[in-house]
């Protein structure tokens, strides 16, 4: 491949984690301490929720606190079960109308239920509205209540107006309503006004919770430090896992054999613990992190490196699934083509030893896809074509990569992602093209300037501009509907009854929970110093006890 080649190359920033296990404490004195003291402390705050059973709303705070401090994993099926309980109660549901019922507790209320999937009526909002239809002026006042109702306003679904009005009523108050709050609820408010509870990265808002809730009057000294020993011991099997992902790419020689990529270990293992942090998915991070390395280098390698004559070589290879890569490639190409098919090869015959025959096939599939999608808009590139914004919005489906993705965090779940939840998947179901429409145009709008400073295919924000002859600005807005329309469909495929189990639905809200950190501000993947606190709170430092 001679020089004179022409590359549509990136600048990408430099990996700042060299080597991020050298900043972990090497020390595991008193684990087995801890470990005892957490079982204790366990059977203790399932004591403490079992008796605030008596008392259905406080029984929903109790929980609504276990799931923020990152422990109602623990008890999932006690809390399902009591919520079910509840859902089904007159009473409760009586208790919630009446005006005793504050809007810091139906706020809550409201997000636990909907949190588990149970679609709690909006109606239970109408008594905080005046005569002419308006949200009360006095609710201003009351930081907590206007707090809660802006994150259960998050959790809305098309045609409920009454959440549309509710979140842009919190919305246009909490900024100043913070600035007269004390200093961890004021601090609270920010983070929520940046990345809401049902938008964020779970172990991120576990850590910040942690922080916020040991400052409250209300604090319950055992469950909090029953969160923090739990949260130290999660910390320490997710260092391990990052460490095989460190040891995987050092081993494969990746930073040497393909140099135009962005190497982001670190970042795309805090993409796969977005996805799930709980233990048993220890397999499935290690898996989804190697698999999102590899997405990463496939990415940059049609984005950022490839000649259409090559990409199509390539694509032709992937889409027959060829042992061998192509020739007329150069080296770097066929070290991805071979690191990718060696790896789904793999993953595939441990699926068939597990007696999931055929799932390893839609994994094949769901990557293809996504190779198609790159090539196209590879094409359009090499033709200075800027599509219609509706055959982008087709495209872009299979451009964000999340088929692949989501496919992939299914690939690990063995005991509910069967042959049938992948051809679920492949089905294109709601709650999938939502997420890949959340994952694609998030990103288009957060990474827009940065893209136009190299050679790119137009973004969705340059084909809406065209298709419809608008600003910039107006292009940014519409996509931002765009994206809210999709949440209203996410919510709404999250709610009972459920097509398939809740675990793999969760997955694909995680996902979108991922994109929302990643890319809402800034292309944060891309440059990767937007996520360095974020890597030092959950991998680097400990919470002290």
């Amino acid at each position: 491949m001679g020089s004179e080649i022409h590359r549509p190359l990136a600048d990408f920033p430099a990996n700042i984690w060299e080597d991020p296990l050298t900043s972990f404490s090497k020390s595991s004195l008193g684990t087995d301490t801890f470990k005892e003291k957490h079982s204790m402390l366990k059977e203790a705050v399932k004591e403490s929720f079992m008796s605030s059973k008596a008392n259905p709303i406080e029984n929903i705070k109790f929980i609504d606190a276990l799931c923020r401090l990152g422990v109602s994993y623990h008890f999932e099926r006690d809390i399902v079960e009591q919520l079910n309980k509840s859902f089904d109660c007159l009473d409760f549901n009586q208790t919630v109308r009446q005006e005793g019922c504050d809007l810091y507790t139906v706020g809550i209320i409201f997000q636990v239920f909907r949190q588990f999937g149970f679609k709690l009526s909006t109606d239970v909002f109408k008594k905080f509205k005046d005569e002419n239809g308006k949200f009360k002026g006095h609710l201003v006042a009351d930081a907590y209540g206007m707090l809660s109702l802006y994150e259960a306003a998050q959790w809305g679904t098309h045609g409920e107006d009454i959440i549309d009005e509710a979140l842009a009523f919190s919305h246009s108050h909490l900024k100043e309503i913070s600035s007269r709050s004390s200093p961890h609820l004021a601090i609270r408010i920010k983070n929520s006004l940046k990345h809401p509870y049902h938008k964020g990265i779970s172990r991120i808002e576990t850590r910040q919770y942690i922080s916020y809730y040991e400052k409250e009057v209300s604090c319950d000294p055992t469950l909090v430090e029953f969160a923090k020993i739990d949260f130290n011991l999660l910390q320490l099997l997710h260092r391990e896992e990052l460490a095989c992902v460190t040891r995987w790419h050092h081993e494969m020689e990746f930073k040497s054999k393909v140099t135009y990529t962005r190497h982001r270990i670190t970042e795309a293992y805090l993409w796969s613990l977005g996805t799930y942090f709980e233990p048993q998915y220890s397999q499935a991070r290690v898996i989804t992190a190697i698999a999102l390395i590899l997405f990463t280098a496939l990415d940059d390698m049609y984005d950022a490196y490839g000649t259409v004559e090559e990409l199509e070589r390539f694509t032709d290879a992937m889409e027959k699934w060829l042992p061998a890569a192509p020739n007329g490639i150069p080296d770097s190409m066929k070290f991805i083509y071979h690191a990718t098919v060696d790896f789904y090869d793999k993953l595939d015959e441990e699926l068939e030893k597990e007696g999931r025959s055929g799932c390893g096939f839609h994994l094949k599939k769901s990557l293809q896809k996504t190779a198609n999608g790159y090539m196209q808009e590879a094409k359009w590139l090499k033709k200075d074509y800027i599509a219609t914004f509706d055959e982008y919005k087709e495209n872009a489906i299979l451009s964000s990569g999340y088929y692949a993705l989501i496919a992939m965090t299914f690939a690990r779940m063995t005991d509910v992602a069967k042959l049938d939840a992948f051809e679920w998947l492949s089905s294109h179901p709601k709650i999938r093209v939502a997420s890949e429409i959340i994952s694609r145009f998030t990103d288009d709008i957060s990474s827009y300037e940065f893209e136009h400073k190299r050679e790119h295919v137009a973004t969705g924000i340059d084909c809406y501009m065209k298709q419809f002859g608008v600003s910039k600005e107006i292009a940014v807005d519409a996509m931002g509907n765009i994206v809210s329309d999709a949440w209203k469909d996410l919510n709404q495929e999250l709610m009972r009854p459920h097509a398939f189990p809740f675990p793999l639905l969760m997955r694909v809200l995680n996902l979108s929970r991922v994109i929302d950190v990643f890319y809402r501000y800034q292309d944060a993947y891309t440059h990767p110093e937007f996520l360095k606190e974020h890597i030092v709170s959950l991998l680097i430092e400990t919470i002290p006890i």
